[in-house]
């Protein structure tokens, strides 16, 4: 079992090294290969939902692989000279390298999941803002928009009437963009338009 656990870890190390260095070699290698293309809009999700944070039961990522190979190996030949059965240090070994594939390919996920939620401004729009450097008379403050999944983005802004002074903390809503500068109202003055313009 000594070879098994010394392979598992060579491969669980050497092959995220090989494509961390050699990665963008093979970049688009595999893309003429018509049967694979088949496979990219294939989602196999076997996420659970465990207290509202989504885990991946099964690993199906080389990081997630490899990292389980390389801690089913460690822990195989340090658990291997001790009074342990060779069945039970392979248990163990199995186990611990499992939870880790699991624990990486969660973390693989989540990651993907924040770098592909991002907003445009026009849908920025949606959200009311709260400031957080006051808004000076005729000059400029910032915002931070929370989106409903938690995402937060800051922005420069400044006051739809440049006589106007937003102090911090005061709760905003956006009415455009302008060369990546949010142009706001107080939310309260805003809704008291609305109401009037429709009396």
């Amino acid at each position: 079992m000594d070879t098994v656990f010394t392979v598992c870890m060579v491969i669980g190390f050497v092959v995220p090294l090989i494509t961390l260095v050699f990665g963008s070699l093979f970049d688009g290698v595999l893309d003429g290969i018509s049967w694979l293309d088949g496979l990219n809009g294939l989602d196999l999700d076997f996420d659970i939902d465990i207290g509202g944070f989504d885990v991946c039961f099964l690993p199906f990522s080389v990081q997630s692989i490899c990292a389980g190979l390389l801690v089913f190996g460690a822990a195989g030949k340090v658990l291997e000279g001790g009074a342990l059965t060779a069945v039970t240090v392979v248990i163990i070994a199995v186990a611990m390298g499992y939870l880790v594939a699991v624990v990486v390919q969660t973390l693989i996920k989540r990651l993907k999941d924040v770098e592909n939620t991002t907003y445009s401004t026009d849908q920025l729009l949606l959200y009311d803002a709260k400031v957080v450097n006051t808004i000076v008379k005729g000059g400029f403050g910032s915002i931070s928009i929370t989106t409903n999944d938690g995402i937060t983005s800051t922005y420069p802004a400044k006051a739809q009437n440049p006589e106007t002074v937003i102090r911090q903390d005061s709760v905003v809503s956006i009415l455009e963009f302008q060369d990546n500068v949010a142009i706001v109202m107080e939310k309260d003055l805003l809704e008291r338009k609305y109401d009037e313009a429709k009396a």
